[in-house]
């Protein structure tokens, strides 16, 4: 029971769930104050578009913190040596497997929503991996492409509500 539960913990640390809860949160915040000002809120919480899109969003926001800790092992072991000694509870192999499969999980649930989500996400898994593999390396290059990715998942919410204002911007 005792290696259930920090296997749990370890996970929850590896995806970061209170990150992805604090998007989740300013994804309808934004879709309630900014986008949909003039829907009922609660039309906005029920909408099961929305709901999918953050979905979506959150399943590829913690695929990416997965492939991220994969790469960033060795230098976490350096760096934070007790958190990385709690995502070690958690085996690499099962950490790609999961990977994989919130993947896929993703792009069939963007497939409810329309093709054009199915793209989105699928660029922005691609995006995430090539972050996490290649651009995290590269300085300045690597801040500016992790910036732009935090705030990706805020533009599926533009399309949705099909808003291209620059003032929102």
């Amino acid at each position: 029971m005792k290696s259930i539960i920090v296997k749990f913990f370890s996970l929850f640390s590896v995806i970061r769930a209170y990150n992805i809860l604090a998007i989740v949160i300013a994804q309808y915040l934004t879709s309630i104050f900014i986008l949909g000002h003039k829907e009922n809120t609660l039309d906005i919480i029920l909408d099961p578009y929305l709901f999918a899109i953050i979905l979506c969003s959150s399943i590829a926001i913690a695929s990416g913190y997965i492939i991220n800790n994969f790469y960033d092992y060795e230098k976490d072991m350096i760096n934070r040596p007790i958190r990385s000694s709690i995502d070690k509870t958690i085996r690499k192999r099962t950490k790609l497997t999961l990977y994989f499969s919130l993947n896929l999980l993703c792009i069939c649930l963007s497939f409810l929503i329309s093709i054009r989500a199915v793209i989105f996400f699928l660029v922005y898994i691609l995006a995430l991996w090539f972050y996490s593999h290649k651009l995290k390396k590269i300085l300045i290059v690597g801040n500016i492409f992790s910036a732009v990715l935090t705030i990706t998942p805020f533009f599926a919410i533009f399309l949705y509500y099909k808003n291209f204002e620059l003032i929102i911007i």
